[in-house]
């Protein structure tokens, strides 16, 4: 693991703080979760990936690909 000393705004690091509160995870679990979704990872990531490239994504596997991660997110909250 590397430690990264980073800025982050005040406001930021109120929703960390609530967020690691309500699921009883640390500040670096709820941080790490949030950058894993945000920088693509999993299912979505390489589905966007695809798509950036040019593949077509039919309507029916992006609505399938959202109820997915929203499942995932929330499943990931209750287990938190």
């Amino acid at each position: 693991m590397t430690v990264l000393p980073v800025n982050v705004d005040d406001d930021l690091i109120e929703l960390l703080d609530a967020q690691a509160a309500e699921s009883g995870r640390s500040r670096s679990e709820v941080l790490a979760a949030a950058i894993r979704r945000g920088l693509g990872g999993g299912r979505l990531g390489q589905t966007l990936a695809a798509y950036r490239t040019g593949k077509e994504i039919s309507e029916e596997d992006a609505m399938a690909l959202a109820k997915d991660e929203l499942a995932a997110s929330r499943a990931e909250r209750a287990t938190a």
